[in-house]
């Protein structure tokens, strides 16, 4: 398998109850289904970008909304995201 630049999140802007815009950070493909389910009607995708680490992804999302510096809350989440999800998400994408 080719080396990837990271793994895909999309950032989606999703309507709260009160009609706020309340950002989500959410996995691209397959693996992000089951939480864009989720989004109410009215949701709508704004940004994508890669990561490789859930630390590294946090690290981005954050400062894209605003939230200050992320801080880690394991030191699991600078492992890199398991191959398995590369190979689910570039097979969604059909790169080859």
């Amino acid at each position: 398998m080719k080396k990837t630049l990271g793994y895909l999140h999309d950032v989606w802007l999703c309507p709260d109850e009160f009609g706020n815009a309340l950002p989500a950070c959410i996995a691209h493909g397959p693996d992000g289904d089951a939480a864009r389910a989720l989004n109410e009607p009215g949701s709508e995708w704004i940004w994508t970008f890669w990561a490789s680490s859930y630390a590294e992804a946090m690290c981005v999302y954050y400062e894209f909304a605003g939230y200050g510096k992320y801080t880690s809350q394991s030191s699991d989440d600078i492992l890199p995201y398991p191959q398995a999800w590369y190979e689910r998400q570039v097979g969604h994408l059909d790169c080859k």
